[in-house]
């Protein structure tokens, strides 16, 4: 009897850990959001109502406030175009931007909110608050203008010479100076342009040449603003060792001079002329009185900075030094106070100082291979303590203090330059026998008698420790896995983004946590990475690390470096001699490393494909490979053609493989091509190869994984849509929609998954945003097929197809299609929309064939509903919920371990992750199931079956003798 009992229950405790089941916290949860700035251009600090706060313009065309205290958001807002002009002046920002027009806006600096702007169609080039802060001088085009809040036009319109292109504004008192390069000509050298404006009333007053060899950012060059002494420009003239000071709107005398070894006695004729200058006061809002700059020179191998200050004694100019600084490599800043900060690279990272008013110094220690060099630097006062923060150049930002070589904070604004990303499917967590085994030998697997003891071994201790814990399992309490840790549902996976900035950063999906960056460079210069590839996945068990590839391009080469997926360690970094036209996966995997292989195609007179790894095996093992390759060039925007090749593999000696002419599709005269789609994932798995309708007949889908969807802009108006199979160049379908329009402020989207085709477009009012759907399938008569056993894209069937046309409800930047593990789940298309949420829409609102009137049993039973020509925006379809997901540019999604859910990736300049079930939690348990309540139920099963087994064997008994 109790060896019975004692049975029972570890039978009912080996139990436990086999069965999976989602936690309370993780039902239905958004995984994580990350609002982005993208990489600083310009910082400028400030203090508003006792708050520090750092403001910056990004070049991702963001103006935004960063509490000092925390980095935290204050406020943000995305512009309409790269920003010429950034401004802090008392309480309010000023901003300029646009690439083919200017917006000038004004916000409020503490709540970020919108004060007055004004639109111009001409382009920026500058613009400064008036002292008031009132008004705006702004530079547009070739025209000088001021503009005033609440008014529909300027207060006056100068236009300039054209001669000259100005980009700088000064505005001191009742005078308005704008200054411009005036481009070298036979009978005058290059100078510099000067025109006074009287501020009110926009007359013209003078207008004068002046620092003739000159150019406003040759660093030979500072304008100094300073609202007691007036406005200067001081510039040291080719092979001259003096400075020349000239003060803005005088021209007799035109100049006085001034000698650099005043400042800095240790200087030498040699050291001055190769001496630079440059602004240090990003704003001159930051020190009205007495203005700032850098004099940088090398002496004795070494190089140096000096901080120098302008103020006037009486009626005589002086300047005096505020700090030096050793000047290798360092980032130079100032502050509203009179102190400077320097921060300098060292072999443990950087150290800076400040010097001026205040006096600190200290470390910041991180990895210079993971975020690069210090590009730029801000000093803020959170009261009286000095913040230091950090910029490199992949886009980190980091905030320092006195004391501590530890960030205060961070900030990876490498993500919102994210161009590519990948996902890495991560190991589960070993077992307790797995464990067991590898540390008696971490070479032998274990057996499985010998996983199976182990097994009971485990079970044992996991049911005292859940005992002992009080049941903590059932309360949802468990331990924090590692970003590089895997789960066994597969909802954590890594998630590997390629950023233009050069970085290459691995985060978990699940929470966002940082696992490793990469700074990538060839050369100084970063690389501009533009794809990320999995060459090398996850094995439990396996000594094979997971490897990540990312490419991308810098100057005349490809740069291609391969890492190792957990630890971010870097495997190899080839540089190939070449400019790709495309970066796609091969069929094949390299018999050295067991990667997969990667291909380079080159456009030009002799079109090629690269290898990668560059090995010559490497381009046999793909040679070897049963199917030809096919690739195809002239996909980009603008192209008239495209052309397909097929890769020659004759002579294998280098990793180099021609490709030979295979078709080419030419577009009708007066068309360009505006995009190009195909299969994210190449060849998608698919569970079902035909749609069942309502009568039991099935309508196979037309599956061809070399399905490519061409758009193009007709010159007659409207846009085109091809289907083409890229294999043999052949065209299997096309429409044309003649009132669509497709611009930079109307983009064409568009995602492929399985048969079916769904892009956006912009019809004009008032049909509005346009969602078109096609189905392909390979007959329009239900129970007919293709039953050819070998379907060759050499010869293949045309399409039938399907399509349905849907009022969008709002525009959208990025297009993509759930993913689930077997593809039995039905899937959802995701549209990331310009307002930032993220709407998934089910295939049953997307069905192009919905009836246009009520529909019959046989549909009814098909699943088909009414045809109606607005798509819902339905709140509980928004995965992003209430977060503003800026700037989307990109959908992805990839299966998990469950076949219902899949994982879903938003970004572009912020970063969204979460998880959606397009067909319900058909295999999880519900978020309230109670583990300790089956547990307790089951042992009570077991305490009843014992208790009533005597009694019923008496009763049989006593029934057998009567």
């Amino acid at each position: 009897m109790l060896a019975r009992l004692a049975l029972t229950a570890l039978t009912l405790a080996a139990c436990l850990p086999g069965a999976r089941a989602l936690f309370p916290d993780e039902a239905g949860r958004i995984d994580w959001y990350r609002a982005q700035i993208g990489a600083p251009t310009a910082l400028i600090p400030h203090t508003h109502n006792h708050t520090a706060l750092l403001y910056a313009a990004t070049q991702r065309n963001v103006v935004a406030a960063l509490r000092a205290a925390d980095g935290q958001l204050a406020w943000r807002h995305v512009l309409d175009g790269p920003i010429s002009a950034f401004s802090v002046r008392d309480a309010r920002v000023l901003t300029q931007s646009g690439a083919n027009h200017s917006h000038v806006h004004v916000w409020d600096a503490a709540s970020g909110g919108l004060e007055w702007s004004f639109a111009q169609p001409a382009p920026g080039r500058g613009a400064v608050f008036v002292r008031d802060c009132a008004d705006v001088i702004a530079l547009a085009g070739d025209a000088l203008v001021r503009l005033a809040p609440g008014s529909s036009e300027p207060a006056w319109e100068l236009p300039l010479n054209r001669t000259a292109a100005y980009s700088r504004i000064v505005v001191h008192n009742d005078a308005v100076f704008a200054i411009g390069d005036a481009p070298q000509t036979r009978s005058a050298k290059r100078r510099l342009h000067v025109v006074q404006v009287d501020a009110a009333t926009g007359a013209l007053r003078k207008q004068y040449d002046t620092a003739e060899g000159i150019a406003l950012r040759g660093g030979s060059v500072v304008v100094l603003e300073s609202r007691e002494y007036g406005a200067y420009m001081v510039w040291r003239e080719p092979e001259n060792i003096v400075w020349y000071v000239h003060r803005l709107g005088l021209t007799a005398p035109m100049w006085e001079l001034y000698h650099a070894k005043l400042v800095e006695i240790e200087l030498m004729p040699p050291d001055m002329l190769t001496s630079t200058i440059a602004e240090l006061d990003i704003d001159a809002g930051l020190n009205d009185n007495t203005p700032r700059f850098s004099l940088s020179y090398s002496k004795d191998g070494k190089s140096k900075s000096v901080v120098v200050e302008m103020f006037r004694d009486g009626d005589r100019l002086e300047m005096r030094k505020v700090a030096s600084f050793l000047a290798d490599g360092s980032a130079i800043a100032a502050s509203p106070r009179r102190s400077v900060v320097a921060v300098r690279p060292t072999d443990t990272g950087a150290a800076w100082r400040v010097r001026g008013g205040d006096k600190h110094a200290g470390d910041y220690t991180y990895a210079r291979s993971a975020y690069g060099p210090v590009a730029r630097a801000a000093l803020v006062y959170v009261g009286d303590e000095p913040r230091v923060v950090v910029q490199t150049r992949s886009g980190q930002l980091a905030a320092l203090r006195p004391g501590s070589s530890e960030p205060l904070w961070t900030r990876n604004e490498a993500l919102g330059h994210a161009a590519d990303m990948a996902f890495l499917t991560l190991p589960p967590p070993a077992s307790a026998a797995e464990h067991a085994a590898k540390e008696t030998d971490p070479s032998v697997q274990p057996s499985p008698v010998a996983r199976y003891i182990l097994r009971w071994v485990a079970t044992g201790r996991a049911l005292v420790e859940w005992v002992a814990a009080g049941f903590g399992i059932a309360s949802g309490d468990r331990p924090a896995l590692a970003p590089t840790e895997g789960d066994h549902f597969g909802f954590r996976k890594l998630a590997v983004f390629g950023a233009s900035t050069g970085a290459v950063t691995a985060v978990s999906s699940q929470d966002g946590a940082h696992a490793w960056s990469h700074y990538l460079t060839h050369g100084r210069t970063p690389v501009r990475i533009e794809r990320v590839f999995v060459t090398r996945s996850s094995q439990a068990l396996s000594t094979d690390a997971p490897v990540i590839v990312a490419a991308g391009r810098a100057r005349n080469a490809t740069v291609v470096a391969a890492f190792d997926a957990l630890t971010g360690r870097v495997l190899s970094e080839d540089t190939l001699p070449l400019i790709y036209a495309r970066a796609f996966e091969l069929p094949a995997t390299d018999p050295a490393t067991g990667q997969r292989l990667l291909g380079f195609a080159v456009a030009g007179a002799e079109p090629r494909v690269a290898v990668w790894p560059p090995t010559a095996d490497a381009a046999r093992a793909l040679c070897a490979h049963a199917a030809p390759l096919y690739v195809e060039l002239g996909d980009q925007a603008g192209s008239t053609a495209v052309h397909g090749y097929r890769v020659a593999c004759a002579d294998v000696t280098e990793p180099w493989l021609a490709a030979e002419p295979a078709w080419e599709f030419a577009l009708p005269a007066g068309e360009t091509l505006i995009s190009a789609t195909r299969y994210e994932h190449g060849a998608q798995h698919t569970a079902l190869q035909g749609r069942v309708l309502g009568d039991r007949s099935v309508l196979y889908k037309y599956i061809n994984p070399h399905l490519g969807v061409l758009a193009t802009q007709r010159a007659a108006g409207g846009i085109a849509v091809y289907l083409i199979d890229r294999v043999s160049g052949r065209l299997l379908h096309s429409v044309v929609h003649e009132q669509a329009v497709v611009s930079r402020a109307h983009p064409f989207v568009a995602t492929l998954s399985e048969n079916r085709l769904v892009y956006q477009f912009w019809r004009g009012l008032p049909a509005g945003y346009v969602t078109a759907v096609a189905e392909l399938f390979e007959s329009d008569r239900p129970d007919t097929r293709n039953e050819s056993l070998a379907v060759s894209s050499l010869d293949l069937q045309l399409p039938s197809v399907v399509m349905a046309a849907f009022v969008a409800p709002e525009a959208a930047t990025a297009l993509g299609t759930t993913r689930t593990g077997s593809s039995i789940t039905t899937r959802d298309v995701l549209f990331g929309l310009a307002s930032g949420k993220l709407l998934a829409l089910p295939d049953a609102l997307l069905d192009p064939r919905r009836p246009m009137g009520a529909p019959t049993k046989d549909e009814q039973a098909e699943g088909l509903v009414a045809y109606a020509a607005p798509l819902p925006l339905d709140p509980r379809r928004v995965l992003s919920h209430g977060h503003a997901v800026a700037g989307i540019a990109h959908v992805r999604s990839a299966p998990t371990h469950l076949e219902s859910t899949a994982l879903v990736a938003a970004f572009g300049l912020d970063v969204f992750f979460s998880r959606t079930s397009p067909s319900g939690l058909f295999d999880q348990l519900s978020p309230t199931f109670s583990k300790a309540n089956l547990v307790i139920t089951s042992l009570a099963l077991v305490a009843g079956c014992l208790l009533g087994a005597p009694m019923v064997r008496r009763k049989l008994t006593t029934r057998a003798w009567a």
